[in-house]
């Protein structure tokens, strides 16, 4: 069976170490000069397959997609003095399987080569591309976008922003990774065992004492929270950091 192999658009860099910059300027000059204007030119895979992905990705009514093609040495040879323009003579794509086969060629050409492949839907999703330890506040400098196959993560991950931003990891998370809504939390004010503020509020009163967290909780969670003096539970809202309302009446918090 013939393989499929994806194609990664990614840009190439390069560069040369260890040599002062007029040398760069040198060797490059040099490069240039030694190239005979005699010598073919290439169309490679990778401006072939943008534009096979811009093709379905207007007949899918803007999906993009991944494209991978079958084979290898999928160029096209354009010889010198010929422009080196992509031209497709004919193209199929079935939505379904996602298969694509294309004739390109480059003008003034006679002979086409055919390409054939297989192109995926794809969405981009936020993840984190710092670590964020749990506890700590998520923010936008440490999200990024990655490409991932469309409708393999569904309900249950996190696909927009918002729902990273202001968000604490409970467990630690793998940076470049999809994020499961279950793994976040408000920011913890209130750590369990502590000590914390006790306010309770009636018509023209306010009562506060002082409280031990039985749960730990970010700011808006009800947690359990013990008064230290008469030893009773109750539950209280947590308004800050270290401060809690009580959620039934003043009277709970004082002290017989």
């Amino acid at each position: 069976m013939t393989s499929l192999r994806t194609l990664v658009f990614a840009g190439l860099a390069a560069t040369m170490i260890g040599l002062p910059a007029g040398a760069i300027a040198q060797t490059r000059v040099a490069a240039v000069q030694a190239v005979p204007a005699s010598l073919p030119r290439f169309i490679g895979e990778q401006e072939i397959g943008h534009r096979i992905a811009e093709l379905i990705t207007q007949r899918n009514g803007g999906q993009r997609v991944e494209v991978a093609f079958h084979g290898y040495d999928n160029a096209i040879e354009v010889p010198a003095g010929s422009p080196a323009t992509l031209q497709v003579i004919a193209f199929s794509y079935d939505a379904r399987s996602g298969r694509f086969i294309a004739d390109l060629a480059f003008p003034g050409s006679k002979d086409s080569t055919r390409v054939s492949g297989r192109a995926t839907p794809i969405e981009s999703i936020p993840v984190l591309k710092n670590r964020v330890p749990p506890g700590d506040t998520i923010s936008r400098s440490d999200i990024e976008w990655v490409q991932v196959p469309a409708g393999r993560y569904g309900g249950g991950y996190v696909d927009k922003v918002n729902e990273l931003v202001g968000q604490s990891p409970r467990r630690p998370l793998r940076t470049g990774e999809p994020i499961r809504s279950s793994d976040l939390g408000r920011p913890e004010v209130v750590s369990k065992n502590g000590l914390v503020t006790m306010i309770a509020q009636g018509p023209g009163l306010v009562i506060t004492t002082t409280g031990r967290a039985l749960d730990a909780g970010g700011i808006g969670d009800v947690i359990l929270v013990m008064n230290v003096q008469s030893k009773q539970k109750v539950q209280a809202t947590v308004i800050g950091p270290d401060q809690v309302e009580v959620v039934t009446a003043p009277r709970v918090i004082v002290t017989n």
